[in-house]
């Protein structure tokens, strides 16, 4: 089990991460898969004295988490850090000419970041980024979303105490024959969670963490 009394948890990523964590009424958590782990988790173990911070930013790409990972990971100390980037570095460049496609760099990025993190001595937990082919995301982007994720997978087998294959995962929820459910039930958008996909997301993570 990855988690302890008197723990610090991070959670890092992009706007799957941070789903509102900055409205007033989300007090800092969001509304998403954080959230959802930290009450379970606190139900779970009420005398843990946990700490637990939602840090994910909307738009993020892996070079914004190298810009900003000392001041809103490391500083916070933490003992347990769970990380999800990279659906925005193959969103953002078919979007924006400007920004670049580069898998050399998003690999170097995140070992970076990643290194950071272990050497350090806290625990991580790395989730791969998903798309369903509807909404914001058209299949034909499909291939680099693939390169993504090797690179995670990658870097996971390496330096991860946990690894959640979520795009795997999405997957097989809605073609499960013993409860099948829409793509749009999980990603409103082919991205972005629904309740539902949150909820997935959290068992997910839960399951991992606690084993």
């Amino acid at each position: 089990m990855l988690i302890r009394k008197n723990a610090v948890i991070v959670f890092q990523g992009d706007s799957v991460t941070d789903a509102g964590r900055t409205r007033p009424e989300n007090s800092g958590l969001g509304d998403g898969y954080p959230a959802m782990c930290a009450g379970a988790l606190r139900a779970m173990f009420p005398d843990y004295d946990l700490t637990i911070y939602n840090r994910g930013i909307g738009g993020n790409r892996v070079e914004h988490l190298v810009e900003r990972w000392q001041k809103d990971t490391i500083d916070l100390r933490p003992n347990l850090v769970s990380l999800l980037i990279g659906i925005n570095n193959v969103w953002h460049p078919y979007e924006n000419p400007e920004v670049p496609y580069d898998i050399v760099a998003f690999e170097e990025n995140l070992v970076r970041i990643v290194e950071q993190t272990v050497h350090r001595g806290a625990k991580l937990v790395m989730l791969e980024p998903f798309a369903f082919h509807h909404g914001v995301f058209p299949e034909e982007w499909r291939e680099r979303l693939w390169e993504v994720n090797q690179v995670v997978r990658r870097i996971a087998l390496r330096y991860a105490d946990a690894f959640i294959p979520l795009d795997g995962i999405f997957y097989r929820e809605a073609i499960s024959r013993e409860h099948a459910v829409s793509p749009q039930a999980l990603t409103a958008d082919g991205v972005h969670p629904t309740f539902e996909g949150h909820r997935l997301i959290a068992r997910e993570w839960l399951d991992a963490v606690l084993r």
